[in-house]
């Protein structure tokens, strides 16, 4: 299996026989990809200031992949609402335990906040535990909503001084929620 990869400018000219597929569907790239270093073709890499656009693959495999996506469509959504559902419950267990007494409305809150897909948010990282997801989780939460947190910031208070400020309040809090140990979290 041969696995070349060209990168080119957007204004070079596309190859003979090539198709252009966007950057940003994750399951397209993927199997473009694939069947394009299968079938020993050149691969181009589509990039403009060093930024990815997209990928140049044959036309009949560009075709192959779109109709694919589209067939497989429903099962993948469903399967990653199962996933995302079983993140949500293990987010919601972890939160009961460190949390116990964190009211229900609160606990809505920092779900849906920070396991929110596609949000850049703490939730959504893989590269922490979920514990100390929902720990930072729950700290952010309380931050902004039960603190002048984002009042001192627009006051033109630095990050670092506003956090200081607002720590003991959080600690409160946290207490309040039923958390042991709550100035080892922040």
């Amino acid at each position: 299996m041969a696995r070349r990869e060209v990168t080119v400018s957007s204004i070079s000219p596309m190859p003979k026989g090539y198709a252009f597929l966007p950057k940003g569907n994750q399951y397209k790239t993927l199997h473009c990809r694939r069947l394009t270093h299968e079938s020993g073709k050149t691969l181009f890499v589509v990039e403009e200031n060093k930024k990815a656009l997209g990928i140049r693959v044959p036309k009949h495999i560009f075709f192959t992949v779109q109709n694919l996506a589209r067939e497989t469509l429903a099962t993948r959504r469903a399967a990653t609402e199962r996933r995302d559902a079983t993140v949500i419950r293990q987010a919601e267990a972890e939160l009961k335990a460190l949390f116990p007494k964190i009211p229900k409305e609160e606990k809505e809150c920092v779900l849906k906040r920070a396991f929110r897909k596609h949000s850049g948010r703490v939730g959504r990282t893989g590269q922490i535990s979920m514990k100390r997801k929902v720990q930072l989780a729950v700290i952010a939460h309380i931050r902004h909503k039960h603190t002048e947190y984002d009042k001192l910031l627009r006051e033109g208070l630095d990050r670092e001084g506003a956090r200081n400020m607002v720590r003991k309040k959080i600690q409160e809090t946290l207490k309040d929620w039923g958390a042991k140990g709550g100035k080892r979290y922040i």
